[in-house]
């Protein structure tokens, strides 16, 4: 680590460790610098549990799909034995990356010289490599990384040395045991490329203080900013409720599960798992933004709109997931106006990090947190 890079870290410390009351943001910096960027992805990203997919993705033996992970090229499979693996998308010959462009097979194979990998990544065939002189195919298997698939959504370690997820997030599995989000079904996708960092996002998203000014006609009427308030949280991640204003009962699209509780039904929950799992749970359905970050200012958001088959078993159900859809759009379209106008305020020569206020709480925690691991050994 650098000595500007000690500094800054030091600078980023001093703002957000204290009391909220006395607290302000990271410093610039933290969200435009390539050095941040790059200690981000060595220091977070490959050292803790990322949210890479749902299990809804790869229903059945064969299926798969691509994505990566602080550079890490990774293809998420399915197995015969019904296990989700975390294999390595890079050929063990001469390095092609593997799965582009399929989603379902009962192998895997290399598109360059076609070697031919097993759903558990040991390799099955390697063409006219018989004069290689002591050639071992199973020195060839395909690396595999620690996977752990938690109420439906799948995460992956790249480090190995992480505690075990599940025992991290009880809290938050027992209340999300209502919802039965392992069953859930994927309702709905859409994918946006965009051109901030990734933590403006999770700011703007773990509070409710701007509905007033961004969402003035779709959220402030129903769920005013005033009475949003951070849940105090013992675990990796953060928790922000909105109450239904007057505390009336929401007006869901879907059917809530029978054992939904009073509270969801008057409101709504938004979570950060560290680092960058962002979920909304609503009384019928989850809203999850999962984000492929490619650089200090680029990464590509996917959000999965998610719903149990009973919650959609309703009339005119196609009219209302499409319905989902475009709010959900509507909705990221009024946050991009403000995320994009904060990237290009960091770079002005005069910002500084800014106070919070107390209905950002969530982002506090978020930063205490960042600031610990990029200061960790």
């Amino acid at each position: 680590m650098t000595a500007a890079l000690e500094n800054l870290l030091e600078e980023g410390r001093r703002a957000v460790v204290r009391p909220l009351a006395e607290a302000s943001t990271l410093p610039p910096a933290f969200y435009t610098s390539p050095e941040v960027f790059e200690r981000e992805q060595e220091a977070i990203f490959r050292r803790n549990w990322v949210s890479v997919g749902h299990a809804a993705e790869i229903p059945k033996a064969g299926d798969r799909f691509r994505i990566d992970v602080a550079g890490e090229p990774l293809m998420i499979v399915r197995g015969k034995d019904g296990e989700v693996r975390a294999l390595s998308a890079v050929c063990r010959h001469r390095w092609m990356l593997l799965g582009e462009g399929a989603e379902s097979s009962g192998t895997i194979s290399c598109p360059y010289h076609k070697w031919t990998y097993a759903l558990d990544g040991s390799l099955m065939a390697a063409p006219l490599m018989e004069q290689a002189e002591g050639f071992d195919r199973a020195e060839c298997a395909l690396p595999s990384f620690a996977c752990e698939v938690w109420n439906g959504f799948i995460f992956v370690n790249l480090s190995g040395d992480a505690a075990p997820l599940t025992g991290q997030l009880q809290p938050l599995a027992e209340e999300f045991t209502p919802w039965k989000m392992d069953e859930m079904e994927i309702v709905g996708r859409i994918e946006f490329d965009q051109a901030y960092n990734w933590k403006v996002l999770v700011d703007n998203f773990m509070e409710a203080y701007h509905h007033f000014a961004i969402h003035p006609e779709t959220f402030e009427p129903n769920y005013p900013a005033a009475i949003s308030f951070h849940d105090p949280a013992e675990g990796p991640y953060a928790v922000l409720r909105m109450p239904h204003k007057g505390n009336e009962l929401s007006h869901p699209l879907f059917k809530p599960l029978d054992d939904i509780p009073e509270r969801a039904r008057r409101g709504f929950s938004v979570f950060n798992i560290y680092p960058s799992m962002l979920i909304a749970v609503l009384s019928d359905s989850v809203i999850w933004y999962r984000m492929e970050i490619a650089g200090v200012d680029r990464f590509k958001l996917t959000v999965y709109l998610l719903a149990h088959p009973a919650s959609t078993d309703v009339p005119d159900a196609e009219t209302l997931k499409h319905f989902l859809r475009e709010a959900t759009v509507a909705v990221h379209m009024e946050d991009l106006i403000a995320c994009e106008g904060v990237q290009k305020g960091l770079h002005s020569g005069v910002a500084q990090a800014g106070r919070l206020s107390h209905l950002e709480g969530a982002i506090h925690a978020h930063q205490r947190w960042l600031i610990a691991e990029l200061q960790r050994p």
